[in-house]
C-alpha cells in the first residue's frame, strides 16, 4: 500500500514539473467590442403584477387564503356583480404575480413573455388562464397587460388533495408561463435618444487595460477625441460630427471593431454544488500543500418497541441515529514551485484524487496564505 501511494505521489510530481515547464497562456484574448461592452441606459427593464388565474381544476387557493376572495370579490363588482365573501370558492382561482422583462427600444404593442407563479396555497396552474394584469416598472407606471392561458410543462394529478399518497407530480406546477402574453403599453425612451451629443461604454468586466484599449482603437477608428476612458469601466464617447443624428451606424461600426480583451487572474467558488472555476493565467507562489479528507457518517435505525399483553394499540417506534466521523486517506504534504498556473497545480492534484470539494478548500486556503495570485469570489 505505501509503495502504490509512494508511485502516484511521484506520478503527481512528475506530472507538475512538466506542466510546469510549458509555456503560460497569453493574458489578453481577441473579442469584439460589442461583446465586453454595452451602452449605458440600454438595459431591460423588470415588470411586476398581481393578477388571478381562473379555470383551475380544483387546485387552486383555499379559503384560508383572504386575499384571492377579495381579489375575486373586486373583480365581479367591476362587472355589475355584488357577492360577499361567504359566496366565493376559490378552488378553481388562483392569486398570483406576474413577471416580465421589458426590452429597451420596445414600443407599443410590442409583445413580450411574462411568467406567473402562484401566491397563495394553489398546488398547480395547469389549465389555467390569467385574467387581465397590469405589469408595473419600479416607477409604479403601467408598461404593459397580461393575459392567456398558461403552459406549465407539467402535471398535477391526485385523488386525495394536495401532497396525499394517491398523487402524482411531473416538474414544476405551480409557476407557468404565457409566451408573448403581454402587450406593451408604452414606449421605452432610453438614454442614447436623449443625449444626442454622445453615450457612454460600460464594460461588463471593468478593467483598467481593457478600458484604455477600448479608447485607444476608437480614436484610431473615428479620429482623436472620440472616445476617453473615465474610469476601469466607463469609456465616453463624443459622437464625430458626420455622425450627428445616426448613432446606429456609429454603434454598427464600433461594435464591430477587434480588441485584445485582459483576463481577470479570478477563482470562482460554489460550495452549494462543489463547483469550482478558475482561469487559465492565475498563478501560485511557492506553497506546500497538505489537506486530509474528513469523512461524516449518520446512520438511522429504526425499532419497533413490543407494545404490553393483549393491548391494542399499534407498538411504537424508536428511532436511534448515530453520528461517526473519521479521518480517511493518508495526509500527503506536496511542495509546489512557483510560477506555474493554477490549471496546471489541480492537475496535478486530481492525479492524487483530490475531489472538488478537497479542491476548494485548497484554493481558500491558498488565496488566505497569499500563495494564490488571484481574486477568490465565493457564490
Amino acid at each position: 500500500m505505501m509503495m502504490k501511494m509512494k508511485k502516484t505521489l511521484t506520478a503527481a510530481l512528475a506530472l507538475l514539473l512538466t506542466l510546469s515547464a510549458l509555456p503560460l497562456h497569453a493574458s489578453a484574448q481577441r473579442v469584439l467590442l460589442k461583446d465586453v461592452a454595452r451602452v449605458q441606459g440600454v438595459t431591460t427593464n423588470q415588470l411586476v403584477g398581481y393578477g388571478i388565474v381562473t379555470g383551475l381544476n380544483q387546485t387552486g387557493d383555499s379559503t384560508s387564503v383572504v386575499f384571492t376572495s377579495q381579489t375575486i370579490q373586486n373583480i365581479l363588482q367591476a362587472f355589475g356583480l355584488s357577492t360577499s365573501s361567504q359566496n366565493v370558492r376559490t378552488r378553481d382561482v388562483a392569486a398570483v404575480i406576474v413577471t416580465a422583462n421589458l426590452p429597451p427600444f420596445a414600443h407599443s404593442g410590442d409583445n413580450v413573455d411574462v411568467t406567473v407563479s402562484t401566491l397563495g396555497d394553489a398546488t398547480s396552474l395547469q389549465g389555467g388562464t390569467l385574467v387581465l394584469t397590469e405589469l408595473k416598472a419600479a416607477n409604479n407606471l403601467v408598461y404593459a397587460t397580461a393575459q392567456g392561458p398558461l403552459s406549465v410543462g407539467g402535471f398535477y394529478a391526485s385523488a386525495t388533495g394536495a401532497g396525499g399518497p394517491n398523487s402524482i407530480l411531473q416538474n414544476h406546477v405551480t409557476a407557468g408561463r404565457i409566451p408573448q402574453g403581454a402587450v406593451i403599453a408604452r414606449d421605452m425612451i432610453t438614454n442614447i435618444q436623449q443625449d444626442q451629443s454622445g453615450f457612454s461604454y460600460v464594460l461588463t468586466t471593468p478593467d483598467y487595460l481593457t478600458a484604455a484599449r477600448v479608447a485607444q482603437i476608437l480614436n484610431t477608428k473615428f479620429g482623436p477625441g472620440t472616445a476617453h476612458a473615465n474610469d476601469a469601466e466607463t469609456i465616453r464617447v463624443n459622437l464625430p460630427a458626420r455622425y450627428a443624428g445616426d448613432d446606429v451606424d456609429f454603434l454598427a461600426q464600433a461594435g464591430e471593431l477587434p480588441l485584445d480583451a485582459d483576463e481577470l487572474a479570478k477563482v470562482v467558488v460554489n460550495e452549494r454544488t462543489g463547483t469550482v472555476v478558475m482561469g487559465g493565467d492565475v498563478t501560485l507562489a511557492p506553497c506546500a500543500i497538505a489537506h486530509g479528507n474528513l469523512s461524516i457518517t449518520i446512520a438511522t435505525n429504526n425499532t419497533v418497541v413490543p407494545a404490553a399483553p393483549f393491548s391494542r394499540t399499534q407498538p411504537p417506534v424508536q428511532t436511534n441515529t448515530t453520528v461517526t466521523a473519521s479521518q480517511t486517506g493518508t495526509r500527503k504534504l506536496i511542495y509546489v514551485s512557483g510560477a506555474p498556473t493554477l490549471m496546471q497545480v489541480v492537475r496535478a492534484l486530481n492525479t492524487i484524487g483530490v475531489s472538488p470539494r478537497d479542491l476548494i478548500s485548497i484554493v481558500q486556503a491558498l488565496r488566505d496564505a497569499g500563495s494564490l495570485q488571484a481574486d477568490v469570489e465565493i457564490i
